[in-house]
């Protein structure tokens, strides 16, 4: 009998031991469950396209081209002269190209500019267009950069990257101009206008400088100087600036030549067409004999185009 009280003690235990297992298991499911909030998705990296550019466009006498610069990586980009496509090629992984058009360039003045085909399907415009002269004299071509930066002359005119020199003057009618040239890589620049400083710069690796700065409110003569990256002063050089209203100049029938000019650049900016440079030329064929080789210091009459 005792033993048979013993087995219904154990059993009666382990009923208690499994009500109160049971009993809390329901309470347990009967409490509210807190679930920690998730954290908020990051918000979206905004991706920054860089319009394609060109580094380097190279045209020879005979209107041979080699054209070089940056796009997005895997970006197929297009070159276009005029309207008419040159040529087409793919950016490597770093974004740099190089395109040789299949046909040389025609003789006379054109435009190239280029645009870059994303892999989504995405065409971002490029912001430069390069204007090309393809004469009949001997030498490269002229081929002038213009972009947001100013214009850059490339080859047929000018100093050379990597030697001191003033280069173009580019400026609007709010005030705003900017000055390029070329100078020994890392060369600390100090440009002046009538011993009055226009503003300080330093040469690029490429051997180029770019300031920008108000307009001078008077004519006079540039000068600049430098101090290579050794720290050695460099004989300055000096060219002539003449202060000119474009809007105006058209109106007063005339234009003085500044550092860097060129016939396309002045019709850029008076007629809003580099094309038109044959006006500026054929006004003035008797102190032109090659229209890639113009001096400053010249004075242009500017013909008013035919309606």
């Amino acid at each position: 009998m005792a033993e048979t009280t013993r087995n219904y003690g154990g059993f009666a235990a382990l009923g208690v031991l499994a009500l109160c297992a049971i009993g809390a298991l329901a309470y347990l499911g009967s409490r509210p469950q807190f679930h920690p909030t998730p954290a908020a998705p990051p918000p979206p990296v905004a991706v920054t396209v860089v319009p394609p550019s060109f580094d380097v466009v190279r045209v020879d006498a005979q209107g041979n081209t080699v054209l070089a610069g940056r796009a997005a990586p895997g970006a197929l980009v297009t070159v276009k002269n005029g309207t008419n496509v040159i040529g087409t090629t793919t950016a490597d992984n770093q974004g740099a190209f190089v395109l040789l058009p299949s046909s040389p360039l025609a003789r006379g003045a054109q435009q190239i500019t280029l645009s870059e085909k994303l892999p989504d399907g995405t065409v971002v415009p490029g912001t430069q267009s390069a204007s090309v002269d393809v004469g009949a004299g001997s030498g490269n071509a002229l081929a002038v950069l213009s972009g947001p930066n100013g214009s850059t002359v490339l080859s047929g005119q000018g100093p050379q990257a990597g030697q001191l020199g003033i280069g173009t003057v580019d400026y609007d009618a709010n005030g705003h101009a900017i000055f390029t040239g070329t100078a020994p890589a890392g060369s600390q620049l100090g440009l002046s206008l009538n011993g009055k400083l226009i503003g300080r710069v330093m040469a690029g690796n490429d051997g180029r400088w770019s300031l920008q700065a108000r307009v001078p409110q008077a004519s006079g003569m540039l000068s600049l100087s430098a101090t290579n990256a050794s720290g050695a002063a460099l004989p300055p050089v000096t060219a002539p600036f003449a202060l000119e209203t474009l809007p105006n100049a058209l109106a007063d029938g005339h234009i003085v030549i500044s550092p860097g000019d060129n016939l396309w650049v002045i019709a850029r900016h008076v007629y809003g067409h580099g094309n038109m440079y044959t006006l500026i030329y054929n006004a003035n064929a008797s102190q032109i004999h090659d229209p890639n080789l113009i001096f400053p210091g010249q004075a242009f009459a500017l013909p008013k185009p035919k309606a």
